[in-house]
């Protein structure tokens, strides 16, 4: 083979190794470039989803734990029904309602995030089977809430109220009010009110307990998936360390008053490390779950439904 063989062999060679090293790295960073959006997508979804997941579970246990220690929720037990908040200005949102219309909006919230993961799961990247494990885990909850009367349909108009459009942002606590405030937009929300209230004066407790049960479940999974610490364990730690008498409510400040209605913005203070840690707790009697033990004051709490001040929900 004479030199200029030699040499066109070498250059052909040369062309197509540089050619194949061309397209095998332009193919990996395409790769990498889809990975990362990928991920970016997913995180973007599913730590939100984490976030109020914990928030809602920590809320919905401060509920639980007073009625279960006192047979009611003081600070929330301001309505008897939903209607009333027509009208209700910002000093009542900022102070004696703040518990109630930050537990609204908290789970609002909830529900507009399980709304957009739900719509955009076929394009988030999860490992393993969690691509089928984690549409179950959203339907749980969706199903506990729904035994709440909270049905399905009505979770994602009180999600897709949540948010604000065209920006596709959370509306914060106080935008959130101005549509409570209004009859219209609010009656969306109405049952979950309802089931606050009645929650409040120490009703619903199975439909309660199985929504904290599936918000657990769901909060576990999105630890594993996101390799996270423990984020119910973390947000109950971190309440414990409130100083006593401050509101839980969204913006609230501190509030110092032992009763409702004890100036304006004041909350009734529980008893201090109320809040339950995440996993089973020993049963105090061997009553259905929730059910309020003995402890000091005047007498046992009124059964639900008797008491003079117990909301009832008009038939459906």
């Amino acid at each position: 083979m004479d030199a200029l063989s030699v040499t066109l062999v070498s250059a052909v060679t040369s062309g197509a190794v540089s050619l194949t090293l061309a397209w095998l790295s332009s193919r990996q960073q395409r790769r990498d470039s889809e990975r990362v959006q990928r991920e970016t997508r997913t995180m973007a979804y599913l730590n939100p989803l984490r976030w109020h997941t914990a928030e809602v579970h920590h809320r919905l246990s401060l509920y639980a734990t007073s009625v279960e220690h006192h047979g009611c929720y003081p600070p929330a037990q301001v309505l008897t029904e939903p209607r009333e908040m027509e009208g209700k200005g910002a000093v009542w949102f900022a102070g004696k309602g703040v518990v109630l219309g930050s537990s609204v909006w908290m789970t609002a919230c909830l529900f507009a995030q399980m709304t957009r993961t739900r719509h955009d799961l076929p394009f988030l990247r999860l490992a393993g089977n969690d691509d089928t494990r984690l549409p179950g885990l959203l339907q749980k909850v969706h199903a506990a809430f729904a035994a709440c009367e909270i049905y399905y349909a009505t979770q994602s108009s009180i999600g897709t109220d949540a948010l604000l459009e065209p920006e596709g942002r959370l509306r914060s606590y106080r935008e959130f009010c101005d549509l409570l405030a209004e009859p219209e937009r609010r009656v969306w929300a109405d049952p979950l009110i309802w089931f606050l209230i009645a929650v409040a004066h120490g009703e619903r407790r199975p439909a309660l307990q199985r929504a904290l049960d599936a918000l657990s479940e769901l909060s576990a999974f999105l630890d594993d998936s996101l390799a996270g610490g423990a984020s119910l364990r973390a947000r109950h730690g971190a309440e414990i360390h409130r100083p006593p008498g401050q509101s839980p409510g969204a913006g609230a400040g501190p509030d110092a008053g032992a009763g409702a209605g004890e100036g304006r913005g004041r909350t009734p203070a529980l008893p201090p490390n109320t809040i339950p840690a995440p996993g089973p707790r020993p049963r105090r009697d061997p009553g259905p779950r929730l059910d309020p033990s003995p402890g000091p004051g005047p007498g046992p709490a009124p059964a639900p439904g008797t008491g003079p001040h117990t909301p009832t929900r008009p038939p459906q």
